[in-house]
């Protein structure tokens, strides 16, 4: 397992194509020390508006048969993806399964591709409280 910080590479010069992050690898991440960055990532959204790319995570939870008005992916689902593929890539995004150091509940990241403007290259955790 690979520990990682979110964003740690804002303002970086980054290659114009990719994401940073590979789905088969098993990243850990401090969910507490990601809080901050996360909750003014998630307040600028309500200032600029959301990514492109939230609409490939909203169309994966429908997909899936999770609730987009009240999203619910669970632990058990979304283990079979951890470290083994994304639960979806698209042009805008990508999203990847990620588990909390310190026990055994997974995240969703989104990490937006440089198509979302504004949110170029951005990781955001869409399951702040984790999996169900």
């Amino acid at each position: 397992m690979k520990k990682i910080q979110l964003n740690d590479n804002m303002g970086a010069l980054v290659a114009p194509h990719g994401f940073t992050l590979d789905p088969t690898e098993e990243y850990v991440i401090d969910v507490l020390k990601e809080l901050e960055t996360q909750n003014a990532i998630m307040a600028s959204f309500q200032v600029m508006g959301a990514p492109t790319a939230i609409n490939d995570y909203h169309n994966w939870l429908k997909d899936n048969g999770f609730d987009v008005m009240m999203p619910n992916p669970t632990n058990e689902f979304v283990s079979n993806y951890y470290g083994k593929q994304a639960l979806w890539k698209t042009k805008y995004s990508q999203g990847i399964v990620v588990k909390a150091v310190d026990d055994d509940d997974y995240f969703i990241i989104m990490e937006c591709s440089n198509l979302n403007e504004g949110y170029k290259y951005t990781q955001v955790l869409v399951t702040p409280g984790g999996c169900m």
